[in-house]
């Protein structure tokens, strides 16, 4: 029998339990660890081909930059394992591809995009809030990430002005990943922003993870952070709860409070609702592959592209609780897939080409 097609984003208890790993995390059980200094390990490099660099219209930037972003793919991995391996024949490894066709593109044309291939810590864990499995599993994942920046600073940046960014899962171990290695360090000079998209940043724990830098509230503050999460005009999230990793430890932190969450329309706070002509929404076009089924496990080698959305627009606003609300026709088009109002799954593609722009802008500021 066919599995009923749940989405992962609207908390389904169904879908939720049955992800569930049947073992708890085992440190000496997990996936083999990536060797960052071979190319097979990085999803995306200078030079290597791939979605990143997609464009829904100029050609392919392929040819090397002055500025490189250290990109961070979200979650692609659904299955019952604390960790996903790296292999090329998967959904999950499919899924990074379709991540950066949609997401990294945004700064192919400005940055060098180095994106690794990481053990992904399962969908699950962010529910197991009554033991330490789904920690330990984020915490394997993050280690992978923390080696590949390594690699990336010691071998392939060279000293170049640089960006972090990632998405969900991305956006949270960016977030430490900035504490650990930006903040407070050399490599402060060299760091441009980091746009940590689609995971709270509570604002009561800035000034511990980022002592130094600032929340962005111009299109181009520099040594700053930026986020945000989308929904439906009116989407709440009043009841539901995340995990949030601190100097401290982890923590259980409620989704609606005082949040970092710029509009990406205007780059600052402001409740204002603003239509913006200039971006240049994106969807993505497969032969074969299903973003919505999240049960397949196996690579469908399946074709991508993106492609711009012309003939709808939709106007933001940052919310009273620190959300990007959005309205519109093209809104409205989407909302079968938004999930009582989410749109987790198009923080960034909604806004690829505001995204895109403002990547050129800060770059362009930092190099003043």
């Amino acid at each position: 029998m066919t599995k009923k097609k749940l989405s992962p984003w609207n908390n389904n208890l169904e879908f939720i339990k049955s992800l569930k790993p049947k073992k708890n995390f085992n440190i000496e059980n997990h996936p083999i660890e990536p060797n960052y200094l071979e190319v097979k390990s990085w999803a995306a490099l200078p030079g290597k081909d791939g979605f990143q660099n997609l464009s829904p219209d100029k050609s392919p930037a392929v040819d090397k930059k002055e500025v490189d972003v250290f990109f961070i793919h979200p979650t692609g991995y659904f299955e019952k394992q604390w960790n996903g391996s790296i292999d090329e024949t998967s959904a999950a490894y499919e899924r990074t591809g379709s991540h950066l066709a949609t997401q990294a593109s945004a700064f192919s044309e400005t940055c060098n995009v180095y994106a690794p291939y990481y053990r992904q810590a399962t969908y699950y864990s962010f529910f197991d809030t009554k033991s330490n499995n789904g920690c330990n599993a984020l915490d394997l994942a993050y280690s992978d990430i923390s080696n590949a920046f390594e690699v990336f600073m010691e071998r392939h940046n060279n000293g170049k002005p640089f960006f972090i960014a990632g998405h969900s899962q991305g956006a949270l171990h960016g977030q430490r990943l900035v504490n650990q290695y930006v903040s407070n360090s050399d490599a402060k000079k060299h760091f441009i922003a980091a746009y940590l998209i689609g995971y709270i940043l509570p604002t009561k724990y800035f000034d511990l993870l980022y002592p130094d830098l600032s929340i962005s509230n111009s299109r181009d503050d520099l040594k700053a952070i930026i986020s945000w999460c989308t929904g439906i005009e009116g989407f709440r999230r009043n009841r539901a709860k995340s995990l949030f990793w601190t100097p401290d430890g982890w923590t259980l932190e409620q989704m609606e409070q005082d949040l970092v969450c710029q509009n990406p329309f205007s780059w600052n706070a402001n409740h204002d609702w603003i239509l913006d002509p200039r971006n240049i929404p994106i969807r993505l076009k497969s032969d074969k592959l299903s973003l919505a089924d999240y049960y397949a496990t196996k690579n469908t080698y399946s074709k991508l592209s993106i492609e711009a959305i012309s003939n709808l627009t939709f106007e933001a606003r940052v919310s009273e609780n620190s959300m990007v609300e959005t309205r519109g026709p093209l809104i409205q088009k989407i909302e079968r897939f938004a999930n009582d109002g989410d749109l987790h799954n198009f923080d960034m593609s909604l806004f690829w080409g505001a995204l895109r722009e403002n990547v050129k802008l800060r770059s362009k500021a930092h190099a003043v």
